[in-house]
């Protein structure tokens, strides 16, 4: 075979290969992310962001800061089936502490899955799986990061969340008693709604994701970390297969890493690449 032809040969299995796998460039945003992470992470609120709301029906579901009826009340959210959950953590509110939904949020750092993005892989959780568990097997199979969500039950159910909005620039991190003020929530056994994120350590330091890292605690001495929000629900989904009714919902928080996964199945978005999503979500 002469030269020339080799070489037409390779260049077609190229465009091929390119075509059927895509460069980087060409892969679909996966996850989304909304606000600033970095930010989020040093509570602040950019200016940029101060007056824009988003909309939580252009949003399959995700997990961050949310605030509903003003920046004071920004707490831990969740978004799906067309609402935004959050913790509000206004102290002159009358639902101070309580969990809050509506259409229309701003947030300074939430990281979601586009409604039209389908999941690779649906999980099915061995019995009693630690979360901490979840993650580092969820980290092993997906270095570079996996969004996940879905119905599990838990036993016992430990939840926690921030009791007063992180926007005057002290991390949440570096001062956790004067956010986690309220005491644990828990119950021997409760279904949730799990939206989380997993990934291994070396995914997490690459260059281009310093929204990653900002999610995580800065002192990872596992393999990867792993950060899981959820809504409490008051009994065992009538769907499995749809979100959360509203009034199944009691209560939205992060799950504590020792809680245990008794049952339930996940489906499972790897990270592709992610993109800064503001307008895609922008309440209209």
């Amino acid at each position: 075979m002469s030269l020339k032809k080799e070489l037409v040969i390779l260049l077609g299995i190229g465009i091929v290969s390119a075509v059927i796998f895509g460069p980087w460039w060409w892969q679909p945003v996966s996850p989304c992310v909304i606000g600033d992470m970095t930010a989020r992470a040093r509570a602040q609120v950019p200016d940029v962001l101060k007056e824009i709301y988003f909309d939580a029906k252009k949003i399959q579901f995700g997990l961050g800061s949310a605030a509903i009826g003003g920046w004071d009340g920004l707490g831990d959210a969740v978004v799906v089936g067309g609402a935004a959950w959050v913790r509000t953590t206004n102290t002159r509110s009358p639902n101070y502490y309580l969990t809050v939904s509506n259409r229309y949020f701003q947030s300074n750092g939430l990281v979601y899955i586009a409604p039209e993005r389908a999941s690779e892989l649906s999980w099915r959780l061995p019995p009693s799986l630690s979360l901490a568990r979840l993650w580092e097997a969820l980290a092993k199979q997906n270095s570079d990061g996996v969004l996940f969500a879905g119905y599990v039950r838990l036993a016992p159910l430990r939840l926690i969340a921030i009791a007063r909005a992180a926007i005057d620039g002290r991390p949440v991190l570096k001062n956790a008693p004067s956010y986690y003020t309220r005491p644990m929530e828990s119950a021997p056994e409760a279904w949730v709604y799990i939206a989380g994120i997993a990934a291994a350590n070396a995914g997490i330091a690459r260059p281009d994701r310093t929204w990653l890292s900002a999610m995580f605690a800065t002192d990872r001495a596992g393999p990867g970390a792993g950060l899981a929000h959820a809504l409490w629900l008051k009994s065992a989904p009538g769907d499995f297969h749809a979100p959360p009714a509203r009034d199944n919902v009691i209560a939205v928080g992060q799950l504590v890493a020792d809680v245990t996964l008794m049952e339930g199945e996940l489906k499972l978005y790897p990270i592709t690449r992610a993109g800064e999503c503001n307008a895609v979500a922008l309440a209209q």
